[in-house]
């Protein structure tokens, strides 16, 4: 593959010559001339398929996000050299929030104690509702959490009293701006 940065012959260029190569511009002044691919003839698992799919959303959503300037403006933002908005909106879409820790050590059960979680999403996130449920699943309260300072966290204050700690499942649902929805569970044990 042949890079062309700032050629005066090249610039601009896309499409194929022959069946032979094929040119790419891709964000800022870049060129990218490679091989034409070649078509497999193997009929795609169902895995490929859904890989796909969600590719073609991701396509869908990248173009409708940039067509919101504001968003935009925020993906671009968010951008690395060599990267478009377009580009971070796709990978936006593609990858859901992942939650790193749970900080119960300030939750003993009473009203005000907090709760603490690290999430994590490549862009940023709009939503954390935390659930709290007994030992039976029966909810002892539920709410939203707030963002801390630090940008990683996100913070739930007790509204509740709950008797029993231990056995206690925190059920932590987070969104992300292109809406991907990830619900996590996890069981106070200490």
């Amino acid at each position: 593959m042949a890079k062309s940065t700032n050629n005066v012959v090249m610039k601009g260029v896309s499409g194929t010559i022959g069946k032979m190569l094929v040119f790419r511009n891709i964000a800022g002044d870049k060129t990218i001339v490679a091989r034409r691919p070649k078509q497999s003839k193997k009929p795609l698992s169902d895995s490929q398929i859904d890989v796909r799919y969600r590719f073609t959303e991701a396509a869908y959503y990248a173009k409708s996000a940039i067509s919101n300037p504001v968003l935009k403006e925020e993906y671009q933002a968010k951008a690395k050299p060599g990267q478009s908005a377009y580009n971070v909106a796709f990978a936006d879409y593609l990858k859901a929030p992942e939650l790193r820790r749970v900080m119960a050590d300030e939750y003993s059960g009473q009203i005000g104690d907090t709760l603490a979680f690290r999430i994590i999403d490549n862009f940023k996130l709009q939503s954390v509702n935390v659930r709290i449920l007994d030992e039976n699943n029966d909810v002892i309260e539920q709410g939203a959490a707030v963002p801390l300072d630090n940008g990683l966290d996100w913070q739930y204050t007790a509204t509740v009293t709950n008797p029993t700690v231990l056995g206690t499942n925190l059920e932590v649902t987070a969104k992300d701006t292109p809406g991907n929805v990830v619900t996590f569970n996890n069981i106070i044990s200490s």
